[in-house]
């Protein structure tokens, strides 16, 4: 049983690693070059990084091959959660403490994908579903 918890964390941890990169290169685009607001580039990119993480972790780590429209809403339910915390934490960085946009993503990203790992790995990927 700790292997496979072990194997699961790993995993996770590198499709998240691909998923922060899949979002904050979108986010970076976004952001930079075409000069969209941050909070609306964060919102694309979010996006983009749950939909990553979600057929990844689907497919690869936890291996289930049932629910996936049920797995896939709580997935991106949760994932919403976290883009609405990531919204909040860039306002407040960038607003009220004038932190560079850029920063206050990647502590917006740590904060966020801690949460929701141990959510999505007890609730959204539980083989009993």
């Amino acid at each position: 049983m700790k292997n496979i918890l072990d194997r699961h964390l790993v995993l996770y941890i590198l499709i998240g690693i691909w998923g922060a990169v899949v979002d904050f290169g979108s986010f970076y685009i976004l952001n930079s070059i075409f000069d969209d607001h941050y909070i609306i580039a964060n919102t694309i990119s979010s996006c983009l990084g749950i939909l990553n993480n979600f057929i990844f972790n689907y497919k690869f780590n936890f291996k289930v091959n049932n629910n996936f429209f049920k797995r896939c809403f709580i997935f991106f339910t949760i994932g919403l959660s976290g883009i609405v915390a990531s919204n909040f934490i860039m306002l407040t960085l960038v607003e009220y403490f004038h932190i560079n946009s850029v920063l206050a993503k990647m502590a917006a990203l740590c904060i966020v994908v801690a949460a929701q790992y141990t959510i999505n790995r007890f609730f959204t990927f539980k083989k009993d579903m």
